[in-house]
């Protein structure tokens, strides 16, 4: 089997700015190794040629030879007769692993909490009150009928209303979005997604063959006639959304723009997929945060919106539960779909999604409280270690969009990572070599680790800030 091969061009949009003041070899690898592991470049796909990689970076063919050989070191790629460089799936690595100088590693290229504290007994109350659910088949496509009525009380509280025939409970969100953009484009279809954003929400957009338009999204202000404007020109068949607590800004759409963007959208027979998943992850206190669907001012605006939703930042992202809100006759086409690609939802994690959304208020206060706590600590850090850095006006969700002033966010990624620190680089939320001056920095680790760090990332800055006043080095392999 010959691998998909990555073009050197490609390759050259994908790595932004990799060159810093260091032996390039070693840069060009690490570069490489950060975009296997965020996902940029999947396993199995076959890298440049090393004379044509080399022509396209202005570096010898020696640096390039030497950066394939480190990646086979490390075990990113591999060897293949007929295909040459392949990259591997990238070994995982967990809290206790260890960076290149001896640290604990942590892994901010997720901005995903830890467990709700509650799991546990979750668990416990499970196998006490339902070993009835070992007894069942173990899945199903379209949802357990308890957990769906559950799911849609919760948008109905919320101001959506909302019956279990509009629900399908999925394998988390990212599986509902990729089955939503499988089954609704083609194949040369007009797909809208805003910029920055949620990268694999992109992937799973790109992945039908669909063309991508951007809607810019302001940390400061958004532009309603622009964004209107952009809308009505793209016309695509499906447009990917965060309206509250947006991935990776944090910032929230504004309510005066919601019913245009919907009513615009609508009107050109688009649909809209609306992805929820941090929407309840309010700072400060804890309030209710209207669906974006109930923004629509008639029914069939509502009914070209599809909303995605998931337990994987409010509860663990472990429990592996998500669904999607849509009009039925979306269900049934969803649920026929999925067959295609997996046997449904297991049986035991529905019994425990069960139980948490019936402690759900009590999850959210938690949760909110804490995300509060960290990101005040964390923006207190910036403040004192990277005052020069200007983090966004967070309103919710999990991560901050920091500018860094300076082009530098996949050199700095790949020095951090050096100190144990994995980040994924802002270029990873957009198009191929915008947003190098960003980055998103979550702010769900441990509030203990949370000085550090950001110590580690200033180390790492100052050793940017410095090569940047440096003359690049010749191609050595000394």
């Amino acid at each position: 089997m010959i691998a998909q091969r990555l073009t050197a061009r490609r390759l050259l949009q994908l790595l932004g700015e990799w060159r810093g003041a260091g032996h390039s070899y070693l840069e060009l690898a690490d570069s490489i190794e950060l975009l296997a592991r965020d996902g940029a470049v999947a396993p199995g796909t076959a890298l440049p040629a090393e004379r044509g990689l080399a022509e396209a970076l202005g570096v010898s063919r020696t640096t390039v030879t030497a950066a394939y050989q480190r990646l086979r070191e490390r075990a990113v790629a591999v060897s293949r007769q007929g295909s040459g460089t392949v990259l591997r799936a990238p070994r995982p690595f967990n809290a206790s692993s260890t960076g290149g100088q001896g640290e604990e590693v942590f892994d901010l290229t997720q901005a995903t909490p830890q467990a709700w504290s509650g799991m546990a007994a979750l668990g416990q109350r499970a196998f006490a009150e339902r070993p009835d659910a070992f007894a069942l088949p173990g899945y199903d496509t379209i949802g357990d009928p308890v957990l769906r009525q559950a799911i849609a009380e919760r948008y109905t509280r919320r101001g959506l209303s909302t019956t279990p025939e509009q629900i399908m409970v999925t394998l988390g969100a990212q599986h509902a979005i990729f089955l939503v953009a499988r089954t609704l484009l083609s194949r040369g279809d007009r797909a809208l997604i805003e910029s920055p954003s949620y990268p694999h929400a992109r992937a799973a957009l790109a992945s039908t063959g669909a063309l991508i338009a951007e809607l810019p999204v302001e940390v400061t202000t958004r532009d309603r006639a622009g964004a209107l404007e952009i809308a009505s020109r793209v016309g695509p068949r499906l447009a990917y959304l965060i309206p509250d607590h947006q991935n990776p800004t944090g910032t929230s759409m504004p309510s005066a723009l919601r019913p245009a963007l919907i009513s615009t959208l609508a009107a050109q027979g688009s649909h809209m997929l609306v992805d929820e998943t941090t929407a309840e992850l309010t700072l400060g206190n804890v309030r209710t945060v209207l669906p974006f669907a109930a923004a629509a001012e008639h029914a069939y605006q509502q009914d070209a919106i599809i909303t995605v939703g998931s337990l994987g930042k409010t509860v663990w992202g472990g429990l592996r539960i998500g669904w999607i809100r849509a009009a039925p006759e979306l269900i049934d086409r969803f649920e026929t779909e999925r067959r295609v690609g997996d046997l449904g939802t297991g049986v035991w994690e529905q019994v425990l999604a069960t139980y948490a959304l019936e402690r759900y208020d009590e999850i959210l206060q938690d949760r909110c409280q804490e995300l509060t706590r960290k990101h005040r600590l964390l923006i207190d850090e910036l403040a004192t270690q990277l005052p020069e850095w200007r983090p966004s006006l967070v309103e919710g969700g999990a991560c901050a969009w920091v500018d860094l002033g300076a082009q530098r966010s996949t050199a700095l990624a790949r020095e951090a990572a050096v100190r144990g620190v994995r980040l994924t680089p802002g270029p990873r939320f957009g198009s191929p070599g915008v947003f190098e001056r960003f980055l998103r920095v979550p702010f769900t680790l441990p509030l203990a680790d949370i000085s550090d760090v950001v110590g580690r990332l200033a180390d790492a800055w100052r050793v940017r800030g410095s090569a940047s006043t440096m003359p690049v080095r010749e191609d050595s392999l000394l």
